[in-house]
């Protein structure tokens, strides 16, 4: 068997890349196994690392087709009925392509995702690229990959002006496969329709030059918890790196951990706060719009601590009743303290 050049992963996209990269990887595995039985386990071995690269990059073309097709599934589940039928190819084509990714069938699925697209015609992806653009902009700030897709829906309508469909087209693939299936109406707050359990709080490592925040979720609920980005919640005059949190889809069971670099401005050090004083780290119990919050103090300094005011990030639709208050915190002290918190939608009778 001839074996194929190594491919590029960055000079082509979508459905391209994604069948280029399957074809690589099938024929590398023969290679591989062939060498196997041959007792070659050295040259094997060199193959499976120089594989690794090209999986990664599978892997994460996999994942942007579900995105793609599962933002096409919710922007035709919120079209009006006069509008289904003209749309009807479009779902039917997304449906499959969802049906080839559950069966594993990746190739297919790319092939039709840009079929899908097509299909929407010039009316239908003005349509899609207008309401993508809007919704980006109603966002306020941005994080960087909703900035790259803002940039590829303003490429697109652009292409649209000049006739240039199948451009128009490659933009807005682009742009619902960064962002998902938000990208086209907003989401309701996770926090109204899922379970499970959130941390926030901080490490400072040693010669690191920056603080830590670490955000972690549990879904402890049946459903998957649907993609969301997240403002992190820092001090006053502090600056996060990225500026939005972009949390990926969470199965359920499932489990994810993220840092973010955090940085104080001014003339005071990176450690002058938090980090070698007092450690304080958030917990939220979330169960279907009912919000448990606690948070745990450390005291990290050999003298008491008088007078610490707590102020926990809440998310949109939810308040603090009171700020806890602790009037003495002695040394190596760890405090669990409840906070009383208010669901502002249901105290107005809007749930």
């Amino acid at each position: 068997m001839a074996k194929k050049n190594k491919i590029d992963s960055t000079a082509v996209g979508g459905a391209e890349a994604t069948l280029k990269v399957l074809d690589y990887i099938e024929d590398e595995a023969l290679n591989i196994q062939h060498n196997i039985w041959r007792n070659r386990p050295f040259r094997a071995t060199r193959q499976l690392r120089k594989l690794s690269k090209e999986a990664d990059f599978l892997e994460e073309q996999i994942l942007g087709l579900y995105r793609a097709l599962s933002s096409l599934e919710n922007s035709i589940q919120e079209l009006e009925e006069s509008e289904i039928e003209s749309h009807r190819e479009v779902s039917e084509y997304t449906a499959l392509g969802l049906r080839f990714l559950r069966e594993g069938n990746w190739g297919a699925a790319a092939d039709t995702l840009e079929k899908a697209i097509a299909s929407m015609g010039p009316d239908g992806l003005e349509k899609s690229l207008s309401t993508l653009n809007r919704h980006l902009n109603e966002l306020g700030e941005l994080s960087d990959t909703e900035e790259v897709a803002l940039t590829l829906v303003r490429q697109g309508k652009k292409s649209l002006e000049k006739n240039k469909l199948s451009d128009a087209s490659a933009s807005f693939e682009k742009a619902i496969t960064a962002l998902g299936p938000v990208a086209i109406s907003e989401a309701i707050s996770p926090f109204l329709v899922n379970r499970f359990f959130l941390s926030i709080g901080t490490k400072w490592p040693e010669g690191l030059g920056h603080g830590l925040m670490i955000i972690t979720i549990e879904n402890l609920g049946d459903n998957s918890i649907p993609p969301m980005r997240m403002d992190p919640p820092v001090p006053m005059g502090w600056s996060a790196n990225p500026r939005m949190t972009e949390i990926p889809e969470i199965p359920p069971e499932g489990y994810i951990e993220i840092g973010i670099e955090i940085r104080p401005s001014g003339s005071f050090s990176d450690t002058a706060l938090l980090g070698t004083s007092v450690s304080i780290t958030t917990g939220y119990m979330v169960d279907y719009g009912h919000l448990d919050v606690q948070i745990r103090v450390e005291n990290r300094t050999p003298k008491v601590m008088k007078g610490l005011i707590l102020d926990p990030w809440m998310p949109s639709g939810f308040q603090t009743m009171r700020l806890p208050l602790i009037e003495n915190l002695g040394p190596g002290k760890i405090l669990q303290i409840p906070v009383e918190i208010l669901n502002v939608n249901e105290s107005m009778g809007l749930s």
